[in-house]
């Protein structure tokens, strides 16, 4: 599945996902709607403003990916929209075996 706009194509992937604001040290989790190997979508009723700095975790089938992002404009009612900016390569690892790639 490929969304329009996006330079990677993003998956459909449901995990639990925890990110935390890395300026304010607040924490939310929420559900991931969406993922790729530059970033994904969360859905929360209480999205962090667009340009935070955040740490992701999501967490999927007993694994953990982490990477540092940022808040894209796709802030909504629903959820966030993050791109990654940093990725460690045993994550980048992960995120490419979660995406079958």
């Amino acid at each position: 599945m490929h969304l329009k706009g996006r330079s990677e194509p993003r998956s459909q992937f449901d995990a639990i996902t925890e990110i935390c604001d890395l300026d304010q040290s607040q924490e939310l989790v929420a559900v991931s709607r969406d993922l790729s190997v530059s970033g994904c979508f969360v859905k929360t009723t209480t999205p962090f403003p667009k340009e935070t700095r955040v740490r992701v975790r999501i967490q999927h089938s007993g694994e953990d990916f982490v990477a540092i992002g940022n808040v894209t404009e796709n802030v909504t009612e629903t959820g966030m929209g993050i791109v990654f900016t940093q990725i460690e390569p045993n994550d980048r690892a992960l995120l490419a075996r979660w995406l079958g790639r």
